[in-house]
């Protein structure tokens, strides 16, 4: 049965339904994962939209800051600090001044370690280049907002074909090539806000309505942009990002995001045999 757009729940009245105590039983005793969204959301993301990705643990299998941390044998310290912020646990609840901490403690790191990482560190998400590719044949714009650094950043954009990247900017000392531990004075941060400007702001330069938009992520930074967007999707993230946010998916592979936007199996292998 169809019920008109003035009958239609809400994505928030969808949210609940998902997380009602009767409907986590359901799931839970046919180890399936429901998800629901307002019909007129769900045909909406038949058009050619704009999709926005946070990039550690989402594009990319690693958390960054973690393995420049390796760098210095600082690992378990900065570690402890990026899951706690991950999670939204005080006293990190403020990104920012968790990042810089953390950042602090990667003076001295030599700059030659992005190209380490590239070459021996870095794994994309099974997936990752599948559904850019995907999304980019069905006209699709795409970025990666992360609260990670820029040379990394960047780098994913080039290698996915994304059309935007934006993330923190580290200080290096280019005479000595090292890090000094600081970000770049008057650079705007790349935390849960910015995200959220982000998305709006490049939405509306591609003249994008909101409602064709979607904002993939994993952690408690992720959550204002995935509330802006026309859909939020948590990816394997964290159980209090899962119960907030609009849409979860538990999967091995980010392509099976194509499915919470409508499309089958055969559609999507359709796409991806194309030229």
């Amino acid at each position: 049965m169809q019920h008109s757009a003035q009958q239609q729940p809400t994505l928030e009245q969808c949210r609940t339904c998902v997380h009602s105590t009767r409907m986590t039983a359901l799931q839970t005793r046919y180890d399936v994962e429901i998800n629901m969204q307002p019909g007129s959301l769900y045909q909406a993301h038949r058009r050619p939209g704009f999709a926005v990705f946070d990039m550690d643990s989402t594009l990319i299998q690693q958390e960054v800051i973690d393995e420049l941390a390796r760098a210095v044998g600082l690992y378990d310290k900065v570690a402890a600090i990026t899951e706690a912020a991950m999670r939204g646990e005080a006293p990190y609840t403020d990104f920012e001044a968790s990042l810089r901490a953390r950042v602090a403690l990667l003076k001295g790191v030599e700059t030659s370690i992005w190209e380490q990482l590239k070459a021996q560190t870095i794994t994309f998400t099974p997936g990752a280049k599948e559904l850019v590719r995907v999304l980019k044949k069905l006209g699709w714009k795409t970025a990666v907002l992360s609260g990670g650094f820029t040379p990394l950043a960047m780098w994913v954009k080039e290698t996915l074909g994304l059309d935007y990247a934006h993330a923190n900017h580290l200080v290096s000392d280019d005479g000595l090539n090292i890090l000094t531990g600081e970000l770049v004075p008057g650079a705007p941060i790349v935390h849960a806000q910015r995200k959220r400007e982000l998305l709006l702001q490049l939405a509306a330069e591609n003249s994008i309505p909101i409602e064709r938009t979607i904002a993939v992520g994993d952690g408690s930074n992720d959550l204002l942009m995935m509330g802006a967007a026309g859909l939020g999707i948590a990816f394997n993230a964290k159980p209090k990002v899962q119960q907030a946010a609009p849409v979860r998916l538990n999967s091995g592979n980010l392509l099976d995001v194509m499915h919470i936007l409508g499309y089958s199996a055969e559609e999507v292998n359709a796409l991806r045999k194309e030229p």
